[in-house]
């Protein structure tokens, strides 16, 4: 079944949160995702950090995409649906009113080589534009899978930084930050 982008919507996504806390633990545990948590991750930590995204988003001041089976219009999708979730804070100060920050591409490993995550970040750009941003950031880890497909999607390395984010064991991972300036959308 083909795989779509949809951006999150209360209505219809809602009962999706589960799933998607689900799959960012996932990603944490099985790939050593650095995330804003180290395992052992409990409900108690994700649903609230997940709640208050959906609340970002429900304002206006964030963008979620998911990856979903190709539905009917209407038709609300089941949380074994869910192939994967993006999303980009917009800036929300003036002097970057025309920024945004992609702050998490999730693939679900079963759906993963499958164009999904070029598929999701490419929805987070239309919907920026859509928005009048032309500016996007991303960091991700260095040396990851993300950082590859965000240079194979054209976006312009600005440096790395080393021991960023902790890890398991005391360990800690480099970051490397990244970059993409396109027109707008015209309103």
């Amino acid at each position: 079944m083909t795989s779509m982008t949809y951006v999150f919507s209360q209505e219809l996504h809602g009962h999706l949160v589960p799933y998607i806390a689900a799959l960012h633990a996932s990603c944490i545990t099985l790939d050593h995702m650095v995330g804003p948590f180290l395992p052992p991750l409990t409900n108690e930590k994700l649903l609230p950090w997940w709640k208050q995204r959906i609340a970002e988003a429900n304002s206006g001041t964030r963008i979620i995409v998911l990856l979903l089976p190709e539905t009917a219009p209407g038709k609300k999708p089941l949380g074994t649906d869910l192939r994967g979730l993006a999303m980009l804070k917009l800036s929300e100060t003036e002097t970057g009113s025309f920024r945004g920050h992609i702050d998490a591409v999730l693939v679900d490993r079963k759906h993963r080589r499958q164009g999904g995550a070029k598929s999701l970040v490419a929805a987070l750009e239309y919907e920026a534009s859509r928005r009048g941003r032309s500016l996007l950031l991303v960091d991700t880890e260095t040396d990851s899978a993300g950082e590859a497909v965000f240079k194979k999607l054209g976006y312009i390395e600005i440096g790395k930084v080393p021991h960023f984010s902790r890890t398991l064991a005391n360990g800690k991972k480099g970051e490397t930050f990244l970059y993409k300036e396109f027109l707008p959308s015209p309103s």
